[in-house]
């Protein structure tokens, strides 16, 4: 006879067995039935043995950088049997502790796998049948599995955790919550880490600025993420894996010892027979009403299985709701509008409620407020200053609408805002509450008085006296008076203004936020390029965010041209900039504007920096009438005569020499002007190179032979390919000062460039710069750039001049990430522009294609005119 049972509860995980001891509160006997260990998925696969294994790699990590704090350490290693074993007992003490919370509360556990077999009966594995009045299905989810080739390759997030060796290579496919934990821990742990992402972004459902300060982070750490990338196969290769994908039709692949495949996870409803039950499935997923219960009577489902929010946490929340409408002792519809979502990433990222990208989807009007961890004392002394607090309200009554945390503990702070959220409570409730100090939750209640203009521990900006009790909202940009412009101070005298304290007050980021002006002009340097004008202060603050922005620009435009030559706008060859920015901004800015420059045919950022319109060197390389040689030069022949910018030379190396006629013509007619000579390391070992610096020398011309030393020379490494690894040591050989720098250091790129170009503008004698960088593509867009290893790749990539800029900015308080998102928005407005005005430039006439060479318009030149042939 089959035991009869008031409440089963098919599933031990976070839903079920919560489900099962609220049920016993209430009174009904209980029964659970699990097929593997109790605590589920969470406890014994995921949360729980994740969350484990990320804090011995956080260990780990602060006792690497734990010589400031006083921990020296000598021949620190990570003991990854010794982490597993702590992992094992982990989730050992817990499942013994829920087993014994079972057994405390009367409920009777069954292990097996479940079936329903109608009117209320189950069968446990076919040995055994319960009949309950009421059945609760919690069985969770299962890892998700794609059709791709090679997928037999792969591990998923259960089988990484067996790992028995920190894999030297990692790469993960798919950006969401799993995989993006494994790729912080396993990069936290020394490995080289990728993932590839279909979507436009990681962590999808996370706001951009938060996602954009953890990629940084990551980056940071070595790992590289690839997004709007499409994995096509998994295939053996070598001792290893490799993975195939395509990003922008590119086509681009990932070596790797270990390939994760983390694409999420789908209802688990195998073998429960719910159809013969009459319980209705969607695509796997279990169908209830919002109480939870199913079509069939007398069975409720809750957790993964019914397909919402696939959490642990809501899991359990809706195992309590769907007992207590057994119980009839509440009418329960689960709310979800305050779940929270913790990703264990480093930093740790959580967030509840409405973030800014759906709000502005859903046209609700936000006022915002921000505060930086680096204002924060209790961050500070953890030595975890990085990321920030960000609280969203209604403008008119101030109601909490969502929290995003980013930084030390976000997954424990998230907890505040939560109960703040669900209960509707006000910015101005938060702000009252007494926070003890020093503690990092005084951050939430930072970001609710910076919301509400009258944040304490960071700067405030004075804006107009708001209308009412909270400030004016921007539906259009999703945060608080954005657009209401601080009055001058002759006016706020003439209204008599005394009262300070009455004026509305923004935080330090928003202040930040709004001073990012779109421009297509390189930044006004100052006259001289001196130590002093280039320190990280508030007085060079407008000049520094300029040089970043600048960078940003060539990288975003040279990024949207390399998706234009895979749609074959862009034609023969197109040859990028990307990581080479630092020294492009930095050399080419150091010029004074009369002097010359003659560079290669890699010019597209040189040209953008020396100040030519971005929209013309873009149209220049369609091909179109309105490009700086009017669709004649194409990607290699940049030229304007009126900003001296000499153009490229499609022969490596051929442009040389004619800058040593550019140094005559100056010397001839004694002007105290520069020619500034960019060429790479390629271009260093033909004999041009050497008859051009030898001849430079031998007259006293005044050219700045400026090499940027990208490593590799069309595919071969500089050391392999020239008898001087050091190029600068060449130009020793002809008596000329030489100097070599960092590359990827804006700032010093640019003084020591400054200092070897005055000084030959005062002499007239030739120096050289050897500046060392590297570039993150290939020779050219078509350079499948296998040449290079993926260690070599890392190891720079470290380096990213823009990400290091950034760091800087942001340490010295001079930005922060919300002002770097904004640039990177505003960019993305401008290349969009660029690219519109390219395409829908006219081509040039098939008659007139003689005319426009460098000399000017041929007919206004007759002597240089011959009949077409």
């Amino acid at each position: 006879m089959a035991a009869a049972f008031d409440v089963v509860v098919i599933g031990g995980g976070p839903g079920g067995y919560v489900a099962a001891l609220r049920a016993a509160q209430l009174g009904a006997k209980t029964a659970i039935v699990e097929k593997d260990r109790m605590g589920g998925t969470c406890l014994v696969r995921g949360c729980i043995p994740t969350k484990a294994l990320l804090q011995s790699s956080e260990l780990y990590t602060l006792a690497k950088a734990g010589q400031p704090f006083g921990l020296v350490a000598d021949n620190l290693g990570f003991d990854w049997p010794a982490a597993q074993k702590r992992k094992g007992q982990v989730v050992d003490q817990l499942v013994k502790g829920v087993e014994g919370l079972l057994k405390a509360g009367g409920i009777t556990t069954f292990k097996g796998s479940a079936r329903l077999a109608g009117k209320g009966v189950l069968d446990v594995s076919g040995e055994q049948q319960l009949q309950a009045k009421d059945i609760v299905i919690a069985t969770g989810s299962a890892v998700a599995r794609i059709p791709l080739p090679g997928a037999e390759l792969t591990i998923d997030s259960d089988q990484i955790l067996e790992l028995k060796e920190i894999p030297r290579r990692l790469a993960v496919i798919g950006g969401g919550v799993v995989g993006m934990e494994f790729a912080a821990m396993f990069a936290a742990l020394g490995s080289k880490v990728t993932v590839l992402e279909m979507l436009p972004q990681v962590l999808a459902m996370v706001d951009s600025d938060l996602v954009a300060v953890y990629t940084k982070h990551l980056a940071g750490r070595g790992g590289e993420l690839h997004t709007n990338s499409k994995v096509s196969k998994v295939v053996k290769q070598n001792s290893g894996l490799q993975v195939q994908f395509s990003t922008g039709g590119e086509g681009g692949a990932v070596d790797a010892d270990q390939v994760l495949l983390a694409v999420g996870r789908v209802p688990f409803t195998h073998g429960l027979d719910a159809d013969k039950a009459g319980v209705k499935l969607d695509r796997g997923r279990v169908v209830v009403d919002e109480h939870l219960h199913t079509d069939a009577d007398g069975i409720w489902a809750i957790g993964d299985v019914i397909g919402g929010i696939m959490l642990a946490h809501v899991a359990s929340y809706e195992g309590v709701c769907a007992v207590e409408n057994i119980a009839g002792h509440g009418n329960r519809v689960p709310d979800y509008h305050a779940a929270p979502n913790c990703i264990y990433t480093d930093p740790e990222i959580a967030h509840v409620g409405l973030g800014e990208k759906e709000a502005k989807e859903k046209g609700i009007a936000v006022k915002v407020g921000r505060f930086p961890f680096a204002a924060s004392g209790r961050a500070l002394t953890l030595g975890q200053s990085e990321g920030y607090a960000k609280v969203l309200a209604d403008p008119e009554s101030g109601r909490l609408l969502g929290a995003h945390i980013i930084g030390p503990r976000a997954t424990d702070l998230i907890a505040e805002a939560t109960l703040a959220v669900q209960n509707g409570l006000t910015l101005e409730q938060l702000d009252l509450t007494i926070h003890a100090h020093p503690t990092l939750p005084e951050s939430l209640m930072e970001a609710a008085l910076a919301a509400q203009g009258r944040a304490i521990h960071i700067a405030n900006r004075r804006t107009q006296s708001p209308s009412g009790a909270f400030g004016a909202t921007s539906p259009a940009s999703g945060e608080a008076n954005r657009r209401t412009d601080a009055p001058s101070a002759a006016a706020a005298q003439a209204s008599g203004e005394a009262d300070r304290a009455t004026s509305n007050m923004q935080n330090q980021e928003k202040q930040m936020a709004a001073t990012v002006k779109p421009s297509s002009t390189p930044p006004s340097v100052p006259s001289a390029i001196t130590p002093k004008s280039l320190e990280l202060k508030k007085d060079n603050r407008d000049f520094l965010l300029g040089l970043h922005r600048q960078m940003q620009l060539i990288r975003r435009f040279e990024e949207r041209a390399q998706e234009q030559y895979t749609k074959a706008k862009i034609g023969g060859y197109c040859h990028l900039n990307i990581g080479e920015e630092a020294t492009v901004v930095g050399g080419v800015l150091a010029l004074k504007r009369n002097d010359y420059i003659f560079t290669s045919y890699r010019e597209h950022g040189h040209a953008i920096a020396r100040g030519i319109d971005p929209k013309a060197v873009m149209a220049e390389l369609f091909g179109k009438e309105t490009g700086t040689s009017h669709g004649r030069g194409g990607s290699m022949h940049m030229f304007d005569a009126n900003l001296r910018f000499m153009g490229g030379y499609g022969i490596v190396g051929g442009h040389l020499p004619l800058a040593v006629g550019g140094g005559w013509a100056v010397k001839y007619h004694k002007q105290k002007d520069v020619v500034f000579c960019m060429f790479g390391d390629g271009a260093t070992n033909i004999g041009a190179f050497h008859e051009s610096l030898n001849m430079a020398k031998v007259f006293h011309l005044p050219v700045v032979w400026f090499c940027i030393n990208h490593r590799y020379g069309m595919g071969t490494p500089v050391e392999a390919a020239s008898a001087v690894a050091d190029i600068y040591k060449k130009a020793c050989a002809y008596d000329m000062e030489s100097i070599q720098v960092d590359g990827m250091n804006l700032r010093e790129v640019m003084l020591r460039t400054s200092e070897i170009v005055e000084k030959t503008r005062h002499d007239s004698e030739p120096r050289f710069i050897e500046a060392l960088c590297y570039r993150f593509k290939g020779h050219s867009v078509v350079d499948p750039d296998k040449y290079r290893s993926n260690e070599d790749k890392e190891k720079w990539r470290k380096a990213d001049p823009i990400v290091a800029f950034e760091l800087e900015l942001e340490k010295n308080g001079l930005a922060d990430e919300e002002y770097f998102k904004n640039v990177r928005q505003e960019i993305d407005a401008q290349v969009r522009e660029i690219i519109q005005y390219a395409d829908e430039s006219p081509d040039p006439k098939v008659d007139d294609l003689y005319r426009y060479v460098y000399a000017g318009q041929w007919e206004n030149r007759p002597e240089l005119k011959s009949e077409p042939v």
